[in-house]
């Protein structure tokens, strides 16, 4: 395929470009902002599937060299206006900027009857895929279709475009990736829907940048071997799943990663805290949960938990240590499970038990025991809601989180849906909707800055439940438009 100059490709990663070329226009009530298609895209935009297929565009259009470009959520338009034939227009390969690498012939293909250099074009995709005139538009393929478990969906990619299709959807229903808002990040004002994400694929055994953040958890190898790439969860954070634990952290704060509560999330039993009964000379060592009641620990998996990080990482015993199988015993703390083979050679016997498939298999939709079918209410849900500014400027960014338990074990809830609204000092109101909540029953939401806004104002912020709901559930907040300048 025809390819833009070297300087388009260099100029279109510059912010300032971008920057200089975009305008703020209306914005959706999630806080995005869009454009109107510039006139001289419309026609080839109609084409492609229009706003159905390539999303709405996210920047104005802008204008470099010989290339007037513009930003869609799903791509990025081009055209020539000195050619007069149909190649004038284009979808430039941001693809290429993913630094995606597969050999075909190394990876096994999900099923398909065309070919395209040694990549079978998934047969659901083939419909979108010769819509977009095949490789004029979509690039070559860049990697075989694949089952992407943590977000949900079969997908393929290649240097223009990417396809995915959900689990949940019915066959032959395609979606493009937002490669756009890859490309475009933090200069065009949107946030796709975390089934669309892009998550890059690189080698999962080379890129795991979530373990950065957990150096006093000392040999990492305990965690066992990747299972995914990195990507964006359900509460937006950046989240890896290894063999034996999930890793995650906010994506502008890798170093401060975490585990997240497995055992709790998978709805491992939880046992009964009690009082002590054992201590060191019985072989245990007695962890308090509850006042002075808990739970005993081997002295085998306390040594384990205090070089590998400490209660900061393992989280609290939920349960006493059981027999597994006829050689393993096994103990469930909040954020893994560990067990002893006394069957294994010295400094072998413990080791974090494989739970990383569960969640995988969770989060592919083949269980859905964090939140079975329930009528919401107030004495069923327990809903939390927190700001990440109790004060900012008007200028600010505001964030605001929420947490939906089940009342009767405290279990998260997830695919909860909430909805935001903020009451303006005009009584006016700002409206936005959280995504579902996810595994662990949070979500995020951000809400753009407020200019126009002054010091010292107080915005009431009221956030409710909104799906399978008999009586309200809704927690109120507060936050405070507060600079010193």
């Amino acid at each position: 395929m025809k390819r833009l100059s070297s300087i388009l490709l260099v100029s279109l990663l510059l912010p300032a470009l971008v920057l200089s070329a975009c305008g703020r226009a209306q914005g959706n009530s999630g806080g995005n902002i869009t454009y109107e298609v510039t006139p001289s895209f419309r026609e080839f935009y109609q084409t492609l599937g229009g706003e159905d297929v390539l999303g709405p565009a996210i920047s104005k259009s802008f204008l470099q060299d010989n290339y007037t470009c513009q930003y869609t959520t799903a791509a990025l338009m081009c055209f020539n206006p000195l050619v007069t034939d149909n190649n004038r227009f284009l979808l430039y390969p941001i693809g290429d900027q993913m630094a995606i690498t597969e050999d075909p012939s190394q990876t096994p293909a999900q099923g398909g009857s065309q070919v395209v250099d040694g990549f079978t074009i998934y047969d659901e995709f083939l419909p979108l895929f010769n819509q977009f005139s095949g490789e004029q538009f979509t690039g070559k393929p860049l990697t075989q279709a694949r089952l992407n478990y943590s977000q949900k969906r079969i997908e393929q990619f290649f240097e223009n475009v990417g396809f995915y299709r959900k689990f949940s959807d019915p066959a032959g229903t395609v979606h493009l990736m937002a490669y756009g808002v890859f490309a475009c990040k933090s200069n065009c004002n949107y946030t796709p829907s975390v089934d669309a994400a892009v998550s890059i694929s690189a080698n999962a055994t080379e890129n795991q940048p979530l373990l950065t953040g957990l150096a006093k958890m000392g040999d990492l190898t305990v965690l066992g071997a990747p299972l995914t790439q990195p990507y964006i969860a359900a509460d937006g954070n950046e989240e890896q799943v290894y063999e034996n634990a999930v890793v995650f952290a906010p994506q502008n704060n890798l170093s401060v990663a975490k585990l997240r509560p497995l055992s709790i999330l998978l709805n491992m039993i939880q046992g009964t805290p009690g009082p002590q009964k054992y201590d060191s000379s019985q072989g245990v060592v007695f962890y308090p949960v509850s006042g002075s009641n808990g739970f005993h620990v081997p002295l085998d998996f306390d040594k384990f938990i205090a070089s590998h990080g400490g209660l900061d990482y393992s989280g609290n015993p939920i349960m006493e240590v059981f027999q597994y199988d006829a050689t393993t015993y096994r103990q469930c703390f909040e954020n893994y499970c560990l067990d002893y083979h006394s069957d294994a050679t010295d400094g072998n016997k413990v080791q974090m038990a494989p739970l990383g498939n569960q969640y995988m298999n969770l989060a592919g939709g083949s269980e859905t025991s964090a939140s079975p079918s329930l009528t919401l209410s107030p004495d069923t849900v327990n809903l939390q809601a927190t700001e990440q500014y109790q004060s900012l400027s008007n200028s600010d960014e505001q964030k605001i989180d929420i947490l939906v338990l089940r009342k009767d074990n405290q279990q998260p809830m997830t695919g909860i849906k909430a909805d935001l609204t903020i009451t303006l000092p005009d009584k006016s109101q700002y409206t936005a909707t959280f995504p579902e909540t996810g595994l662990d029953g949070r979500a995020s939401l951000i809400i753009p800055a407020m200019s126009h806004l002054n010091n010292g104002q107080i915005l009431e912020y009221q956030v409710c439940l909104n799906d399978n709901v008999s009586t309200p559930v809704c927690v109120n907040g507060t936050y405070l438009i507060w600079s010193l300048q």
